[in-house]
């Protein structure tokens, strides 16, 4: 039982037995001698008080032995507890541990609480936690509100920002626990914090590169790829931050982000002034290909290499107290710089945000490279529509002719038909020629966002009889009979132009493929899904079916026979035109049965109007 008393009872409990046996004791003795200074001859009859007496004594001495084995390992044991509190609290050196009064005055630190902040105990002892806390955290009574959570929810878990005695800023991860005796009486708080600036750079650059993935868009172009780069970095990682590019006389700024506008409109003047490759800056970054950083700056007394600079007005205009300059390189060629300017006091650039920026400017550098291609091939694309345009009116000038030389100058009951076969062979060409000037202006329609649909009313079974009466000659050539079958009339608003194109390529093919086999034109019309069905079957050698997912790819051909022409644009473009009036095309073939080209096209369209839609491949 007496394992469960308490220290405090225990000691109660021995002093109480000691003065009893002292007060029993001292009684004893006073009487005894008392009677032996009245009656020398009453020493025989005072033996049972002498013996009382020494049996009292001899209890005091038992019960101080006895505190002294009892209580003895009981202050050795709280002795040892204490300075295993104080090693505790002077071996962990990754946290600040600190005891608070309720009122938030602090009573204990510990050593690494002095390491991480710089505050001694003697210095942060008896003063309020505060001083630990920013300015505007002060302000807003944010400690004292802290508290009042923690004593009501028992624990309290918590980020933001700390201050260290040189005044420098931390991002701190706190846990204030509210300590609480038996009674329930509050009696302080404990408070465990740790330094997580590191691990919350790391988690901010982490998802800065995120969002550069979705912003850095190359179909943007150039100049607003830069703009987003540097709205990016500002305010998030810098305070200022200027894209450079290069020029025929060096360096110019290119984007400029800043957060204080009024500062922005005052920076271009400094900035429009060329560095020279020897000093310190973007002129040397592109040059060398290198990064530069200055991690601390004072702004009244520069660095001896920037003062003289270029970058000297700029930073003092400014204020700047860190920069990082890193270069975009692609392909080892330095397409730019990226300079980076803070002017807080707590913001200094270090190795591990040096790394990370290294990574956003690849990331840019690969963007803006990606931009440049995309418009070259974008003026490439437009140059090669301005040429198919041109083409197009001579080749249709030079069918007509042929034809009429052919009907003229080589009838049919000619009795030398190589003219004749001659001259088919000359119209069939310059026909192939011009589906392909089509189809690379419908390539540069699509590419460039520059198609546009003509919506009118027409019926698609006409349509088909028309294209088929088109190619009787070539279908004739290629010994396969070409038949439509359309049972009614297939009436919608559709862009006749672009359809006569997608039955002419899908016709094209298969008397291409399918030599020697009937070729068939099917459009029905389902009045339920309001669609109309076209289909176009050969039954030549089939497609295999690793081949069909990227029939419809851009200069993608599945045929092995050189003899057939082409560049694998046709079905690419039948089915950007399929999509655009919001049809679909699919293909159902097996090697030696042959192959089925279906369309859907909705023939109800009322949302689309007469002037058209604009396609975006």
């Amino acid at each position: 039982m007496l394992r469960r008393w308490t220290f405090a009872q225990r000691v109660g409990a021995g002093l109480s037995v000691c003065l009893l046996a002292g007060l029993i004791l001292l009684a004893t003795l006073v009487f005894a001698a008392h009677t032996l200074t009245v009656d020398d001859g009453a020493l025989f009859h005072h033996v049972a008080d002498i013996l009382a007496g020494l049996l009292g004594l001899g209890a005091l001495v038992a019960l101080v032995m006895v505190l002294r084995n009892a209580l003895g390992p009981m202050h050795a044991e709280a002795v040892q507890s204490e300075q295993r509190l104080h090693l505790f609290m002077d071996g962990v050196s990754d946290y600040a541990l600190c005891f608070l009064e309720p009122d938030g005055t602090v009573s204990c630190w510990s050593t690494g609480a002095e390491r991480l902040t710089g505050w001694t105990s003697s210095d942060i002892v008896g003063q309020r936690v505060e001083v630990l806390h920013v300015p505007d955290a002060v302000a807003h009574e944010l400690p004292a509100s802290h508290r009042e959570r923690a004593a009501r929810e028992r624990r309290l878990q918590s980020e933001g920002w700390r201050l260290r005695k040189d005044g420098s800023r931390f991002w701190a991860e706190t846990l204030l626990t509210a300590l609480y005796a038996e009674g329930g009486t509050l009696q302080g708080f404990a408070e465990v914090t740790r330094d997580i600036t590191e691990r919350k750079r790391t988690e901010r650059m982490q998802a800065l590169l995120a969002e550069a993935g979705r912003v850095l868009q190359p179909q943007a172009g150039a100049k607003e790829l830069g703009n987003a780069l540097t709205r990016l970095c500002v305010p998030e990682i810098a305070d200022a931050c200027v894209l450079y590019l290069p020029d025929g006389q060096g360096v110019r700024p290119g984007a400029v982000a800043c957060a204080d506008a009024a500062t922005q409109a005052r920076l271009w003047e400094p900035l429009m002034r060329r560095p020279s490759q020897d000093e310190p800056g973007p002129a040397r970054v592109m040059h060398t290909g290198r990064a530069e950083r200055f991690a601390e700056v004072d702004p009244d007394r520069l660095p001896s290499s920037v003062s003289d600079s270029t970058c000297a007005e700029l930073w003092r205009a400014l204020g700047v107290r860190s920069a990082l300059s890193v270069p975009l390189v692609v392909d080892n060629r330095v397409l730019g710089a990226l300079c980076l300017l803070s002017t807080r006091p707590h913001r200094h650039y270090g190795a591990v945000d040096q790394a990370f920026i290294e990574e956003l400017s690849a990331r840019a550098a690969l963007a803006l490279d990606n931009a440049r291609l995309l418009a070259a091939t974008q003026n490439a694309l437009e140059l090669i529509g301005v040429a198919a345009h041109d083409l197009g009116t001579p080749l249709s000038s030079l069918q007509l002719r042929l034809r009429r030389v052919r009907l003229q100058c080589a009838p049919a009951d000619a009795q030398d038909p190589r003219l004749r076969e001659g001259l088919l062979l000359a119209e069939d060409e310059t026909k192939r020629l011009g589906q392909l000037v089509h189809n690379l202006l419908d390539l540069s329609r699509l590419s460039g966002g520059r198609l546009v649909l003509e919506a009118r009313p027409m019926d698609l079974a006409e349509l088909a009889h028309e294209v088929a009466a088109r190619h009787e000659d070539q279908a004739a050539a290629a010994g396969c009979a070409l038949t439509v079958h359309a049972r009614s009339a297939a009436r919608g608003r559709w862009d006749r132009q672009r359809l006569d194109r997608v039955l002419t390529n899908l016709v094209s093919n298969a008397l291409k493929f399918g030599r020697g086999q009937p070729v068939e034109v099917h459009v029905n019309v389902d009045e339920h899904s309001h669609r109309v069905q076209m289909s176009v079957r050969d039954h030549g050698a089939g497609i295999p079916a690793e081949a069909q997912q990227r029939l419809f790819t851009r200069f993608e051909r599945v045929t092995t026979d050189s003899r057939a022409p082409g560049f694998g644009l046709g079905l690419y473009i039948v089915r950007q035109l399929v999509e655009a009036h919001g049809g679909t095309i699919r293909v159902h073939s097996r090697p030696g049965e042959g192959s089925e080209f279906t369309v859907e096209l909705p023939f109800t369209q009322e949302a689309q109007e007469e002037t058209g839609n604009v396609i975006r491949a």
